[in-house]
């Protein structure tokens, strides 16, 4: 049977194979800077599974578009050229709108199209075109960046609430919260993540002492190929939770309402903000009270408050250090007023 009847996961799957086993695979192009493939008509990016297939075609233009969006552009597909298949779930179609039951149609006749989300997501495939590969387009230009690959990542791994010497190591560790019964799968997951980090960054990528591991990958999906897609699918979420660093957290200045602080073994629930910024309290006992910003209390609940915000990611919510006595006197004088 020919391979194109094979599910696209086993097609992937004994590509990767076959280029690992080369060395050609995009996990060992070092010193090759690496771009996230991306749709020029809408500006999207590829992401998972549809990313990791459009990376391993080792294109250096990382642009990527249907059949449609080129010929909509005027960018003919070259003749004798071969689409590269990918799968996605799509959340999404072009619908025409209906006006009296009938389709709305523009000045030439044709009906007016818009986006109508679907009711659950849909597994589709589609061929895409890489931009070397149509007629006519314009030469590919990069944007510029504020800031450097190196200060980017520089960032990511100091305002990351675990310490790794590199975003590889950061992806491995947060794999590691919460491991699957495979520590080959989980090792595939995490370089699919560095490499989509990479790409991200517009960096080289290098499997270095990882190569190692190769062989093992190759088995794993030999074996279950569908575990090729989990991984990167997986991988995506790692990688958008790192990203997710780069912006350091900023820290609350004051109490809202509907904030629930745990302090001290108990959880403070703000009812209510009052003139002055002064806040309308309850405790665990359910006793009510007022703390002004001048209060020391005030401080130390924002101060957990913060403490809680910054280690939500690390999925700890330890409260901040302060003297118990102090919850004391101020309850104390609360009931005095």
């Amino acid at each position: 049977m020919s391979n194109n009847f094979k599910p696209l996961s086993e097609q992937v799957a004994a590509k990767l194979i076959a280029q690992l086993e080369a060395g050609t695979s995009v996990f060992q192009q070092s010193g090759k800077p690496l771009q996230m493939p991306f749709n020029p008509t809408t500006d999207n990016k590829y992401r998972g599974a549809a990313a990791l297939v459009l990376l391993m075609s080792n294109r250096a233009d990382p642009r990527w578009m249907s059949m449609e969006n080129a010929n909509y552009k005027k960018w003919p597909v070259n003749k004798g050229e071969k689409g590269t298949l990918i799968s996605f779930y799509k959340t999404s179609e072009m619908k025409p709108v209906i006006e009296n039951g009938e389709p709305k149609l523009k000045e030439n006749g044709k009906p007016i199209m818009e986006k109508v989300k679907l009711a659950e997501p849909e597994l589709t495939t589609v061929f895409l075109w890489n931009a070397e590969q149509l007629d006519k387009i314009p030469a590919f230009e990069e944007k510029p960046q504020e800031q450097t690959a190196s200060q980017r990542t520089a960032a990511i791994l100091e305002n990351s609430p675990v310490t790794a010497p590199s975003l590889r190591d950061l992806a491995e560790h947060l794999i590691a919260e919460k491991p699957s019964e495979s520590s080959v799968r989980d090792a595939l997951q995490a370089n699919i993540a560095a490499l989509f980090l990479s790409a991200e960054l517009n960096e080289p990528f290098d499997l270095g002492d990882h190569i190692g591991y190769a062989a093992s990958w190759s088995q794993l999906i030999k074996e279950q190929p569908a575990e090729l897609f989990k991984a990167a699918n997986d991988a995506q979420k790692i990688a958008d939770r790192i990203l997710g660093f780069e912006k350091k957290r900023e820290m609350s200045s004051t109490l809202n309402k509907g904030d629930e602080i745990s302090y001290k073994g108990e959880t403070f629930k703000i009812l209510s903000i009052l003139k002055g910024k002064t806040a309308q309290v309850e405790n665990g006992e359910g006793k009510k009270f007022k703390v002004g910003p001048n209060d020391k209390l005030y401080a130390s609940l924002l101060e957990a408050k913060n403490h809680l915000e910054q280690n939500i990611s690390r999925g700890q919510a330890k409260p901040g250090p302060a003297e118990k006595e102090e919850i004391t006197n101020h309850h104390q004088y609360a009931q005095s007023i």
